[in-house]
């Protein structure tokens, strides 16, 4: 095992007919995050908690579909009602660290709706190394979202 870090980052974006507002309250609701967030749609978390504010903590827990247990700790350190919110996280499988990542969502409205930018800075430890599965399974969430707040 190497103990190298790895780093990396991308940027994603979508356009909403909601407005800023639906799409910031879609993140702070942890009832509407749990359906739409989960980066493995497929399996139910056994464990979420969320204390949407600066300083405040989201924990996740689930199962990988070959048992493994997964766990994303969160701690959110910026956030703009409607326009701005910035986390910290951490993801292990089976009690083995994978990656620590430093998340900036910015929203914005626009006319006939919004816009949402999102840019993930990656740091992934000890030879691990998923950018395009991390990537597919935020772009998956997004598109998720996308269901969630326009369908009104």
């Amino acid at each position: 095992m190497t103990t190298a870090a790895a780093h990396t980052s991308f940027v994603l974006e979508r356009r909403f007919k909601a407005s800023a507002a639906r799409v910031f309250a879609a993140w702070a609701d942890p009832a509407t995050k749990l359906r739409w967030n989960d980066c493995h749609a497929q399996t139910q978390a056994p464990e979420f908690r969320m204390d949407f504010r600066p300083g405040g903590h989201e924990t996740y827990r689930s199962r990988l579909d070959d048992g493994r247990p997964l766990a994303v700790d969160k701690v959110f350190l910026d956030i703009v009602a409607d326009a701005r919110i910035v986390f910290a996280y951490s993801m292990a499988v089976g009690g083995q660290a994978l990656s620590a990542s430093l998340v900036t969502v910015e929203l914005a409205d626009t006319p006939g709706g919004s816009t949402l930018k999102l840019t993930e800075q990656l740091a992934y430890l000890d030879g691990h190394m998923d950018i395009e599965q991390r990537r597919r399974g935020t772009e998956e969430g997004l598109d998720r979202l996308l269901l969630e707040v326009d369908a009104v």
